[in-house]
Order: C-alpha cells, then sequence, then structure tokens
C-alpha cells in the first residue's frame, strides 16, 4: 500500500518543569504512527521541503526502516518551522512560532503519484495547504484521504502565538476529505456557529466526510459515522494507571494508526481500539527515539 504523508517537519523548543530541550517534531510523528503499524511491503511517501542541513538530521531514526521513500521531498533553503511548547505539567499552556515553513506546492506531484494512492494530511503548521491543493488531491486521485485539521484551526498573531479562530468556510474542507480529526479544542473553535460535538459531526458526515474522529487526551477518542441513515458514534477511553513521560505527538500517533487501518479497510471500532491504545500508551515513552520499538505491532 502507497501512502502519501503531507505534512511540515518542525524543531521544537519544549519548555516544561522549568527545563528546556529540542527536538524534531511535526510530521515525523506521523510517520512514527505509520511505521508502528506498517507491513514490509508498505511505502510512505512524506511531502514537504527541507534543508540540506536538516535532511539527515530529521530522518535519523526512522533511517533503518525501508518503507519511507525520500523522493518527493524537495531539498532546498526554505526556512523550517521552529516552535516553542509550553506546558505546565502534561498540558500543553500555549505555544508560538519563531519561524515558519512556506507551503508545499502539491501541483509539483499530481503525476508522479498513481491514481489509487491514499493520502494522510495532517495540518502541523496549518500553512502546508490552501483549500484549492485539497481540492486538486480530492479530483485526481480515488483513494482516502484523512485530514488532520491540527493547526489549521488557529491563526497565528504578531509575537507568533497561536491563537485559535473560527474558519468560515469549513465544510469545503471536510467535503473534500473522507476523513477528518480534531481535539476537542479544535472542534469547540472550528465552526463559527458554535456547534456541539455532535451536531458538528452530523453536519460534517453531511457533507461528504465518512468518518469523523474527535480525540479527547486522557479521555480517549470518539468516532461518528452514518450507519442506516442514523449518527452512530464509538466511543474508546485508554488503559488506566499509565505512567505519564511525554504526551507530545500522540494525536499524531493516533491518526497515523488509525488512517492506516481504515486504509486497509478494517472497521472503524477495530481502527479506534488500535489508535487509542497505541497512541495512549505512547505517553510512557519519554525519548521519541525509543517510540517505535516499543510500540511497534
Amino acid at each position: 500500500m502507497k501512502i502519501i504523508v503531507i505534512g511540515h517537519p518542525c524543531i521544537d523548543i519544549i519548555h516544561q518543569n522549568n527545563y528546556e530541550f529540542k527536538s524534531y517534531g511535526g510530521v515525523i510523528y506521523s510517520l512514527i504512527g505509520f511505521l508502528i503499524v506498517a507491513k514490509s511491503d508498505d511505502e510512505l511517501i512524506p511531502i514537504f521541503k527541507l534543508d540540506e542541513i536538516h535532511f539527515e538530521r530529521y530522518f535519523e531514526i526512522i533511517k533503518k526502516y525501508p518503507q519511507i521513500k525520500k523522493e518527493l521531498i524537495e531539498k532546498n533553503q526554505s526556512s523550517l518551522n521552529v516552535v516553542h511548547l509550553f506546558f505546565e505539567g502534561e498540558h500543553l499552556n500555549f505555544e508560538c512560532y519563531q519561524s515558519t515553513a512556506p507551503k508545499i506546492e502539491v501541483e509539483k506531484y499530481i503525476r508522479l503519484i498513481p491514481k489509487d494512492t491514499n493520502f494522510y494530511v495532517n495540518m502541523i503548521s496549518g500553512f502546508e495547504l490552501e483549500l484549492d491543493d485539497l481540492k486538486l488531491i480530492r479530483k485526481n486521485f480515488s483513494g482516502k484521504i484523512y485530514f488532520d485539521f491540527h493547526t489549521l484551526t488557529r491563526g497565528m498573531n504578531d509575537e507568533g502565538k497561536r491563537v485559535y479562530r473560527p474558519i468560515e468556510n469549513w465544510r469545503d474542507w471536510v467535503s473534500n476529505c473522507n476523513l477528518i480529526q480534531l481535539n476537542e479544542i479544535e472542534m469547540e473553535n472550528l465552526t463559527p456557529e458554535k456547534l456541539s460535538e455532535k451536531d458538528f459531526a452530523l453536519e460534517a458526515l453531511k457533507v461528504g466526510a465518512q468518518v469523523v474522529n474527535i480525540t479527547k487526551g486522557e479521555k480517549g477518542a470518539t468516532s461518528y459515522f452514518i450507519e442506516n441513515d442514523e449518527l452512530k458514534e464509538i466511543h474508546i477511553a485508554p488503559e488506566k494507571n499509565l505512567t505519564f513521560k511525554s504526551n507530545v505527538g500522540c494525536g499524531d500517533i493516533f491518526g497515523a494508526v488509525f488512517a492506516y487501518n481504515y486504509f486497509r479497510n478494517e472497521n472503524i471500532e477495530t481502527c479506534l481500539k488500535e489508535a487509542v491504545k497505541i497512541s495512549s500508551r505512547r505517553i510512557e515513552i519519554e525519548k521519541i527515539e525509543d517510540i517505535i520499538e516499543k510500540l511497534k505491532v
């Protein structure tokens, strides 16, 4: 199976417990999520821009996995997303951007990708794609599209701090996807109408999505879908008594695991159970370098 993975790389500068450390972040967590569940003959094909300085270093922790194919990564001198993440205990308090990367120009790659390829789009910075780019993907490919709204739901003030803002044309984004993902706060701030969770899910499913995933941190996640013309929901809670070390990338891993299984035509409940199980266990792992080996299926 071929999966195109679209999302920006980042350098995360994490401020937590009066301590600061740097780590590569962003779409690397989505790639890690896919590698946890991928088969040996799968192909994971990221599309983004990255300069020569960071290219080899960014892939260092996943270089031994042959499923990662780098032929559509554009090496250039574009700026990289540098993000400051400020935590209070386990919870992200706020984040701000020191620098941002340019938009990913997907039109360059259309002719290079088989028409039945599945797409996983994670709006790490919120600036990866414009709506016309998503429409172009939908028009040219018959595969499924999993879309994590993520930071698309946040604008940026003059100081680089990310602030939630409604998206007036959110239905247009949803209508070009098979599956969408938001966390609870993103969903609450996405719609100008301030729709409730169930009303949002129903509206999103009406305009074209087949599955709406709402992640809820330590409470797990809920999947909404239509069955026999009725709105259905499945909620899965994580295991209890997990020892917290880090939750950076949990949502990205959840999305990748869910998408992979859905692309393989697993039923929604199976997809949700595995996504919650793996992404929740991620919190017990301190170092990004250890995630795949400790969680690989």
